[in-house]
């Protein structure tokens, strides 16, 4: 892991009390996501929402195939889901069910898993709490949003027309863009996408993947993005990516048909 000050062990993350030791941890954890460029932004962002930045973040910067709509629901549900009662969440209802969504979402919850470990191995040096899904994310919630950015809604529709929501939502969304800058990754419309050749996957190669170094570290240990169904490996396509620079893996369905 790329961490200022190299790799601690886990005494001194988990029993020194020394001033700093909190900044030490925050590094550590950064460090298992390849984040440490992002730090300052992420410092930034209020309580609950830095566990979600820490993950758009992280998947947007190695998933090349992730858009702007999936940027704008993820964001977009987490701000909504604030103001949202369990009745009204109960009672919401959908056009029709998108697999792309389950899965985006499915995704997101397992990076929540990931976080908590990460953050307990770590020495807790974000709260607990900011990593509940209750807090920054409803599936049901999601998918509405995912839809809705599909069909081309404005942001403001997104989040409702709430002054609040949508100021926080540029926030977020330029807290996440700018640390995928850093890393020379421009977030675009899927509308983008579809209006130029087949070129734009040049970037991608053959399951190729981004890493800060310039190296594949994939193959390391078991990896929360590699849990799709029966574990199988899927035939590549123009919505999947495969391996991350740290060797995490992502099963996105294509939704092109």
């Amino acid at each position: 892991m790329n961490i200022p000050g190299g790799t601690p062990n886990l005494k001194l993350l988990w029993l020194n009390q020394e001033p700093g030791i909190q900044a030490r941890r925050l590094d550590a954890l950064l460090g298992c996501f390849d984040l440490s460029s992002s730090r300052e932004e992420l410092q930034a962002v209020e309580n609950p929402f830095k566990a979600l930045c820490c993950l758009l973040i992280y998947l947007f910067v190695q998933v090349d195939t992730l858009c702007l709509e999936d940027l704008h629901a993820f964001i977009a549900q987490a701000l909504c889901l604030q103001g949202k009662s369990t009745v009204q969440l109960v009672d919401l209802q959908l056009d029709y069910i998108d697999p792309r969504a389950v899965q985006l979402g499915s995704l997101l919850v397992r990076g929540l898993t990931t976080l908590v470990l990460v953050n307990s191995a770590c020495g807790f040096p974000w709260r607990m709490s900011d990593f509940m899904p209750w807090n920054i994310f409803d599936g049901k919630l999601f998918h509405q949003k995912y839809l809705q950015a599909e069909k081309g809604y404005s942001v403001e529709a997104l989040v409702e027309q709430n002054r609040s929501r949508l100021t926080k939502f540029h926030t977020l969304k330029s807290v996440v863009c700018k640390a995928c800058v850093k890393e020379n990754r421009r977030i675009v419309s899927k509308q983008h996408w579809r209006s130029h050749q087949p070129g734009r996957w040049g970037r991608q190669g053959s399951g190729s993947h981004r890493t800060s170094s310039g190296y594949s570290r994939a193959g390391q240990g078991q990896h929360w993005r590699d849990q799709g169904p029966g574990n199988r490996q899927y035939e590549p396509d123009h919505w999947r990516r495969y391996p991350s620079s740290s060797g995490l893996q992502l099963r996105v369905p294509d939704n092109s048909a």
